[in-house]
Order: C-alpha cells, then sequence, then structure tokens
C-alpha cells in the first residue's frame, strides 16, 4: 500500500479528504482548512485550462 501525501492547492495544507468522483472517474478532493471555503480539487487535471495556477494567469491576463 502506498500511501501520497497530497496537499490542497488553496492552503497548501495536507488535511484533506475525498469528496466524490468526477464524471471522468477521477478522485476528487476537498481541504478540510477554513481558507479552503469547500472548493474541490483533483491530483491530476488532464484539461490544463482547468490547473488553478492557468485559472489565475487568465484572471490576471483579463484585468
Amino acid at each position: 500500500m502506498i500511501l501520497l501525501s497530497i496537499k490542497c492547492p488553496v492552503c497548501n495544507g495536507t488535511d484533506v479528504t475525498k469528496h466524490g468522483k468526477t464524471s471522468n472517474g477521477k478522485q476528487r478532493f476537498i481541504g478540510k482548512d477554513q481558507t479552503c471555503e469547500g472548493k474541490t480539487f483533483i491530483q491530476d487535471y488532464s484539461d490544463k485550462g482547468r490547473l488553478p495556477e492557468t485559472k489565475h494567469q487568465i484572471i490576471e491576463m483579463t484585468l
């Protein structure tokens, strides 16, 4: 059994729980920290446009 340390991209914390699956069957996670505000994330995105870093960059470029 292999245990992977999963970090939340919002708070960078390691206290996360499983939060269902996507339509593609990928595991969805959610951070337990209060700063996460209920935002879910996936360990490995297949669509790079959905990465939090890419979303942040798009928002900065539009402003």
